[in-house]
């Protein structure tokens, strides 16, 4: 599997993260999977600041997925 550049993983995580933002407004945090193709995947972690602002916080490359 290659391995995607921290900027790239951040950047395709950033725009497609609205579609996990939890419905409830009392969470902090919140993670998603993901596929770079044609099979690289990814975990990705966000949390809330104290302003209400969802920030990318850790990647991880989740090869249990084929």
């Amino acid at each position: 599997m290659k391995q995607h550049s921290k900027e790239l993983i951040e950047a395709t995580a950033n725009a497609i993260k609205d579609h996990f933002i939890p419905k409830n407004a009392d969470e902090k945090s919140f993670s998603f999977h993901f596929t770079i193709p044609p099979s690289s995947n990814y975990k990705v972690s966000y949390e809330k600041d104290a302003k209400g602002k969802w920030s990318f916080v850790a990647f991880e490359a989740d090869e249990g997925k084929d």
